[in-house]
C-alpha cells in the first residue's frame, strides 16, 4: 500500500501546474519534479495564490521519502521575458517566499536585463505605449527586482529539469523552457496554439520571432506538449503546418 501511494505521489507532482492570473489571462505555471527545486514560471499576478500553491506543492513533497530535504526549501521563479504581464507579481511572491523562509533564485533572459531592476519601469512604460495598451501599465505596475542569474541560450537551470531556448522575437531575450525530460516547452509569448508572439513593440521583430520558431521550436519533435504565455496547450506537430 505504502508503495503505491507514493507512486500515486510521484504521478501527481511530476507534472506541470497552469494557473492563469490577472486581466488579461496570462499563463503562470508551477513545475514541480519530486527531487528536485519548485520552479515558478513567469508570475504576472495573484502572487498569493501562486504562493499558496507552492506551500501545498512543497507539502505534499515533503511526504515523498525519496525527495532531497534540500529541494524543499529551494524554489525557482523563471521568467521566459521581462514584459509586465509576466512579471508584475514577481515582487510580491518573492516576499512572499522569503517570509515563509523559502530560498529562492530568480532568473531572468540576459538580453532581457532592461526589463529588470532601475530601467524596469521606463522599458516596460516603451512596450505598453508602443501596443496602445498605457492604461494597463498605468494600473498595474509594480517595481519589478534585478534577477539574480541572468540566462542566455542553452542555459540547464540547476536542481531542475529545465532548459532556455533563447527565442529573440516578442522581445529581444524572450526564451522557451524545454522540461520534462524535453517532452514539454514552455514557450512564454513566443509560440500560442495557432498563433505567436506580437511584434508590435520597439524592440520587437516579426522576421525574428518566425526565424525563433521555425529554426528553434519547430525541430522538436511533434509530440512535445506546448504550454503558452496565454491561451491553451498545443503541440509542435499542430502548430508546424502555420509556419511551412
Amino acid at each position: 500500500m505504502l508503495v503505491n501511494a507514493l507512486t500515486d505521489l510521484y504521478y501527481l507532482l511530476d507534472m506541470i501546474h497552469k494557473f492563469t492570473v490577472g486581466p488579461i489571462g496570462e499563463n503562470a505555471y508551477i513545475v514541480v519534479n519530486p527531487g528536485q527545486s519548485i520552479a515558478i514560471i513567469d508570475p504576472g499576478a495573484e502572487a498569493e495564490r501562486l504562493l499558496e500553491a507552492v506551500l501545498k506543492f512543497q507539502a505534499e513533497l515533503s511526504k515523498a521519502k525519496e525527495h532531497k530535504a534540500a529541494a524543499d526549501k529551494a524554489v525557482a521563479i523563471i521568467l521566459t521575458h521581462g514584459h509586465l504581464d509576466h512579471t508584475a507579481g514577481l515582487l510580491d511572491l518573492l516576499q512572499g517566499l522569503e517570509n515563509k523562509g523559502l530560498s529562492t533564485t530568480i532568473f531572468a533572459p540576459e538580453a532581457d536585463r532592461d526589463y529588470f531592476g532601475a530601467r524596469a519601469k521606463e522599458t516596460n512604460l516603451l512596450v505598453f505605449t508602443d501596443i496602445g495598451a498605457l492604461a494597463f501599465f498605468k494600473k498595474h505596475w509594480k517595481d519589478i527586482p534585478e534577477a539574480d542569474v541572468y540566462y542566455g541560450d542553452g542555459y540547464e537551470f540547476p536542481g531542475m529539469d529545465i532548459k532556455a531556448i533563447h527565442t529573440p522575437g516578442h522581445t529581444r531575450g524572450s526564451s522557451c523552457l524545454l522540461a520534462e525530460d524535453g517532452n514539454a516547452l514552455l514557450s512564454g509569448d513566443t509560440l500560442f496554439r495557432s498563433g505567436l508572439g506580437r511584434t508590435d513593440n520597439f524592440d520587437a521583430s516579426e522576421e525574428l520571432i518566425i526565424k525563433s520558431i521555425r529554426e528553434k521550436l519547430l525541430t522538436l519533435p511533434g509530440n512535445v506538449i506546448v504550454y503558452p504565455g496565454h491561451g491553451e496547450p498545443t503541440s509542435i506537430a499542430r502548430e508546424k503546418p502555420y509556419f511551412f
